[in-house]
């Protein structure tokens, strides 16, 4: 049997496969056992996980299906993949061919811990502005992440002119606003936000180089910024006065007719800027109105024009400060291999704010295509898929759309425009009933992984509006959802850590920065300086740098002496034995298992009493009747004695399930109270190690001073008071939070998988408790100590700083390079400080993002 291990890690893009060699017992590379396998091929930055099962599996079985026994298929990645791709290998064909396991090495799914990542940013975003308020291009970054992590999910929606994107877009938001139609003579971007509430909307742009916005309450509408008087906001204000229809998103759509008409007269000038906003509501019966996501749609210029290249450049600047965005090509069943579709996806692959992996392929008008009524054949969908635009953008499916017939099913067929509305009555009828000899079903034709489309033709069979379902619009957005809930969390825990990571490398370029300048100071006021005064900073630094050894070689050696302290009395497998013992009784008296145990004793004796009295007839002579009657009896007895312990078996299941639940929350309740309890006490006595080790310090250097000739009496008493009365030292506790929560109280602790009819093993228990709270416990302390070590660091530098420019001070010359020494030290000992808390907190989110092994 062959063996193939998958490893997918969506964090970092990356799907890696090996092979067991059963000759030296190892897993190697698949490029090691087989130089030309196509799995080597199978590149994660190109698509997620799910897209590619289907072909990953269809290689495994054609290289390594010997056709006698099941290929062996180990996963190791998040839960959401290997769900994916165990609904893979359920099917007939596969489930014949392959045996799917997985390894005990797992990754959290992003979407669990995207709020943990959330919360640790968010604690350190105004550090992070501190250390980095100077840098542009930094802060332009952090504010990128903060949109990133405020469920902001661009949807970029580029075709060329009469793909129906206009129409498209409408059909999302699900109301008549964008202007269909019109020739491409200006690049003009409409940015789509979602309105808070259902009456309000608001238009902005740019006129003359003055922000402009134009505010909709309900069927009023005023100029709400820029000038009022202005030749546009007249047009525009005289146009909705003129509209008849009391619906805001006429109204909405009035108002950019006519702006886009201005713009289409100034296309030579900068009168009207390149991008119009939009903030209007969305229909509330639609998954985008619906969700919980801010989706922002995006409405590029069509790209087959002779302005293509400001086009380009309009869509770039548009999209400067996002990422996760789902590109969304619009195009045309019979139009999709044109020349000018290859050429547009060169273009929209340079963008780095659309993530590539998940491009959704749409052609619309499809319910005007010369489909085939069963469907396509596995040699046309290869034809299709090898179109060069369509091979080049092919990564989340193909889907079939007709936008018209999914905007008239969130109006209810109250459509405006009158090709819309005409189109929409002929056609309803094929779309919403099965019986019509014309039944449509668009999402039929779309083109994916074979797992994909079965769920996206399971949820969209659910959808109760036939019209909105079979316009294919429901499975587009129900998709785009998808995207933006579970997927795009992978791309925006990466973009945090990443993030984390490049700023720790700033602060650390500026601490190095900041020490350089000290050195270079310290080297100018030595050359200035009496030899005997620089002797005496000499050696307080110098003696500052051994003690500093010294306190961290001894503090390690005292807090293993505290360890036994911390770790309360171990849990034997008797203790829990007893404690299990306990918790089965109450179990049982709640779920009555005496009276069933008593109602299976009776049912017993009841088989015994019905034999004895049967063979007492037999006795007095009625032997046929007596025959008869007494396998009735047995029958009947034998099916209660079953059906009694049919229900008692159920019940001690579920007794003994009840119990090794309650017992694994009482241990792992024990547990996170000793961590709690173990981290003050550490927290206690490791920071009375180091308050001792400053007081020692300091007497020491008060001996230095006061032995030194450098100094007057009068300059050395005033120095002695200078360090006896120098702030004591104190702790930033801000790790305290993030390490003991992030490493100690996350995830499964006792995670032990009950087999069926199996009690909890105590002994396994209490085993993993007492080696997990020994172990996690000496972390904990080498946490604190590390904090202590680092506060003392800052205050002993500080400290000798001070000292420093108390010693320079009395040499009035040097008394501004002083000031300036201890400047730097105490900005260097700040972002020491920030760093610290940098660290810990790429530290914390690493660790949501790294392998864990489960129990």
């Amino acid at each position: 049997m062959a063996k193939i291990k998958i490893v997918s890690n969506p964090y970092e893009r990356q799907i890696h496969f090996s092979y067991f060699d059963k000759g030296n017992g190892r897993w190697e590379d698949i490029r090691e056992h087989n130089a030309n396998s196509r799995l080597r091929e199978i590149v994660s930055e190109k698509a997620f996980f799910p897209f590619k099962i289907k072909e990953m599996i269809d290689i495994i079985i054609a290289e390594y299906d010997n056709g006698t026994e099941k290929t062996e298929l180990l996963f190791e990645g998040t839960a959401d993949d290997y769900m994916e791709l165990e609904n893979a290998c359920r099917q007939e064909h596969v489930r014949e061919k392959l045996f799917l396991s997985r390894t005990e090495h797992v990754l959290e799914n992003a979407r669990d811990i995207f709020d943990d990542i959330k919360e640790i940013f968010e604690r350190v975003h105004p550090v992070i502005r501190n250390v980095v308020s100077d840098d542009a291009n930094v802060i332009k970054d952090l504010n990128k992440v903060s949109d990133t992590l405020n469920d902001i999910i661009p949807i970029c929606v580029f075709g060329n002119y009469s793909a129906g994107k206009s129409t498209f877009i409408n059909a999302l938001i699900g109301g008549e606003i964008l202007p269909s139609g019109g020739d491409p003579i200006t690049a003009r971007v409409y940015k789509i936000v979602r309105s808070s509430q259902a009456d309000r909307a608001k238009v902005r742009f740019e006129y003359k180089e003055e922000n402009t916005e134009i505010s909709f309450e309900g069927l009023e509408c005023r100029v709400t910024a820029g000038d009022t008087q202005s030749e546009l906001a007249q047009q525009v204000m005289c146009a909705l006065e003129e509209c008849k229809k009391p619906d805001i998103f006429f109204y909405i759509k009035c108002a950019l007719e006519t702006i886009n008409n201005i713009g289409k007269k100034d296309k030579d000038s900068k009168t009207l800027g390149s991008v119009i906003e939009l903030e209007i509501p969305f229909a509330k019966n639609g998954v985008l109105g619906q969700s919980h996501n801010h989706f922002v749609i995006f409405d590029t210029p069509g790209s087959n024009s002779a302005t293509n290249a400001e086009h380009a450049k309009v869509l770039f600047e548009a999209l400067e400060g996002f990422s996760n965005g789902i590109p969304v090509w619009v195009s045309q069943y019979d139009a999709i291999d044109s020349e000018d579709n290859a050429s547009l996806c060169d273009k929209i692959f340079e963008i780095k704010a659309l993530d590539n992996r998940f491009t959704m392929i749409v052609l619309n008008k499809a319910d005007s295509s010369d489909l085939p009524e069963d469907g396509f054949s596995e040699e046309h969908i290869k034809e299709i898929l090898e179109y060069a635009a369509v091979e080049k953008m092919y990564a989340a499916g193909i889907y079939f759309v007709s936008s018209i017939m999914g905007l008239g099913a969130k109006k209810n067929g109250e459509l405006t425009d009158k090709h819309y509305r005409k189109t929409y009555r002929l056609q309803e009828d094929m779309f919403a009933d099965p019986e019509d000899e014309d039944y449509m079903v668009l999402y039929d034709y779309n083109i994916m992984p074979k797992q994909l489309k079965n769920n996206a033709a399971s949820y969209s069979e659910k959808c109760h509006d036939r019209v909105y379902a079979n316009s294919g619009l429901y499975c587009v957005e129900s998709e785009m959802e998808n995207f933006a809930s579970k997927h795009a969390a992978y791309n925006k825990c990466q973009m945090v850590y990443m993030f984390l990571n490049s700023v720790i490398e700033e602060s650390n370029k500026r601490i190095s920065g900041r020490v350089e300048k000290l050195d270079r100071r310290r080297g100018i006021r030595t050359k200035e300086l009496e030899s005997s005064s620089t002797q005496l900073i000499d050696s307080i630094l110098e003696e500052s740098q051994g003690l500093e050894k010294d306190y961290e070689k001894d503090a390690k050696i005292q807090i293993k002496g505290f360890l036994g302290e911390a770790i309360r009395e171990d849990y034997s497998s008797e203790k829990l034995d007893q404690i299990a013992a306990e918790l089965q009784k109450q179990n049982e008296e709640e779920n009555q298992f005496s009276e069933q145990e008593e109602n299976f004793e009776k049912a017993k004796d009841s088989i015994l009493d019905h034999l004895k009295s049967n063979t007492q007839e037999m006795l007095k002579g009625n032997l046929l009747e007596t025959v008869r009657t007494t396998k009735d009896d047995l029958v009947r007895d034998f099916q209660k004695i079953l059906e009694h312990k049919r229900k008692m078996d159920l019940t001690e299941d579920k007794i003994d399930e009840a119990t090794s639940d309650s017992l694994i929350e009482i241990v792992t309740q024990d547990y996170k109270e000793n961590m709690m309890k173990a981290k003050d006490f550490l927290n206690e006595k490791i920071k009375e190690i180091w308050v001792a080790n400053a007081q020692m310090m300091r007497r020491r250097f008060v001996e230095i001073v006061t032995g030194s000739e450098a100094l007057s009496t009068a300059q050395s008493s005033e120095l002695s008071d200078v360090i006896i009365n120098y702030q004591g030292l104190e702790f930033d506790d801000h790790a305290e939070d993030i390490f003991i929560k992030d490493k100690f109280l996350q995830g499964m602790f006792f995670g032990f998988k009950l087999m069926d009819n199996e009690k909890l093993n105590t002994k396994k228990l209490s085993d993993a408790y007492n080696d997990k709270i020994r172990k996690n416990i000496q972390l904990i302390a080498e946490e604190v100590n590390d904090n202590c070590f680092a506060s003392f660091r800052s205050w002993e530098q500080t400290l000798t700083s001070n000292i420093e420019a108390n010693i320079t001070k009395y040499n009035p010359e040097l008394r501004d390079m002083a000031e300036l020494i201890q400047e730097e030290s105490e900005k260097i000992t700040e972002l020491e400080n920030y760093r610290q808390l940098l660290l810990e907190s790429f530290a914390a989110i690493k660790s949501r993002m790294d392998w864990k092994v489960l129990q």
